[in-house]
């Protein structure tokens, strides 16, 4: 009896020496920061922060919510970005974490601005990863984090947080993540293109009424660490044929004004070749696209098809080349090439000051399609006859 005590002791003891379970907050009483947005204004900044309540986002039985998830979006202002992070505290019931944040919008006055405070303070904070989604944005900040996606589901499942989702389907403006952002926006000679978020009523309605919804509208552009300007979407089309990350885009091709056919393309294989003559500098442009015919409306051979689907995305590198130009900003990338491929160049003519691109820069651009197949169908040169 007197050895089964003392066994009993110690493992008594040692029972008490084990880590336990006593700090352990519940995700309840947690506020967890899924997305911040950056400000400037009137000589302050402001800070605005995106709350989830992760409990009301799990799954229910029959796979979404039956009432909408509550969105709540802070708001602080200070002298200093961390002045209006601080502003925000004293009036969040609990500890703000931030390491599950999943998207940094940045408002375009912040971005002419200059965005070094905002670059340090998301660099700097231990909580920050480098895998949030980053935006530009023209729109009011608190209105963008307060858009909720279809059926009651959170903005977890929304642009915002997922832009893959809707870019395999239509690919425009590429999505870019912190760590590749700040990748790019280090590399000389190369423009940067950051998405820019806003909110549109014109596609959807819930019970009659337009339903307000996150879209990307165009793109805000960087070189050398400077901020360029913003371009619409539907001007730098071309930019989709520059991005090895394009999954499917469509092309519509004419035919007296009319639409003819629909074809969608995919992996763009990219090939820019640099010709130096002295200070001067021209470019080939090549891109290789496979795709597939989506739609036929008219009659059209298929070599024909081809040709006009290859004039088509040439032009459209052209405006979009075109379109950069009149703001200063290379949005085909042109002068990175010469960077990577001719680096002795490069330096030689950016000290003589003639690294200015031109409209006769982009000598000659080339564009070569392989359509894979026609969908379910055979292809067929009468309209109508599938």
């Amino acid at each position: 009896m007197l050895r089964l005590g003392k066994a009993a002791a110690a493992w008594a003891v040692l029972a008490l020496a084990l880590t336990g379970c006593w700090d352990i907050k519940d995700i309840e009483t947690t506020n967890f920061a899924t997305a911040i947005g950056l400000d400037y204004a009137g000589g302050k900044y402001s800070v605005y922060v995106q709350m989830l309540d992760f409990t009301s986002v799990a799954k229910s039985e029959s796979g979404k919510p039956a009432e909408p998830v509550p969105v709540w979006v802070g708001k602080g202002t200070g002298e200093t970005l961390i002045e209006a992070f601080n502003d925000l505290y004293p009036t969040a019931q609990l500890r703000i974490l931030y390491g599950q944040t999943q998207a940094i919008v940045l408002s375009e006055r912040i971005l002419e601005h200059g965005k070094r405070d905002a670059k340090d303070i998301l660099n700097r904070y231990y909580e920050m990863r480098y895998t949030p989604w980053m935006y530009g944005t023209k729109a009011p900040i608190d209105e963008l984090f307060a858009v909720t996606p279809f059926f009651n589901l959170s903005p977890i499942v929304s642009v915002l947080i997922q832009p893959r989702e809707s870019y395999r389907q239509l690919s425009v403006i590429p999505p870019v993540q912190m760590v590749r952002f700040a990748s790019e926006f280090r590399e000389p000679a190369h423009t940067v293109i950051l998405p820019s978020l806003a909110i549109s009523k014109k596609n959807w309605k819930s019970g009659g009424t337009p339903k307000p919804l996150l879209e990307i509208d165009g793109c805000f552009a960087f070189h050398d660490q400077k901020y360029i300007g913003w371009f619409d979407k539907r001007e730098v089309t071309g930019i989709r044929w520059t991005s090895k990350f394009t999954r499917r885009s469509p092309v519509l091709v004419r035919s007296g004004g009319n639409p003819q056919a629909s074809v969608s393309l995919e992996h763009p294989r990219i090939r820019v070749q640099p010709r130096v003559k002295g200070n001067k500098v021209s470019y080939r442009y090549r891109v290789r696209l496979v795709g597939y015919v989506s739609e036929v409306l008219q009659p059209i051979p298929e070599s024909e098809l081809i040709r006009k689907i290859e004039e088509a995305v040439r032009a459209e590198l052209r405006q979009t080349f075109e379109t950069g130009l009149k703001q200063g900003a290379d949005l085909l990338h042109l002068e990175h090439e010469l960077y990577r491929q001719n680096n002795r160049a490069w330096k030689r003519i950016r000290s003589a000051e003639a690294t200015g691109l031109t409209a006769g820069s982009l000598e000659d651009i080339r564009v070569d399609v392989f359509l894979k197949h026609a969908g379910k169908l055979k292809y067929s040169f009468r309209a109508g006859s599938f």
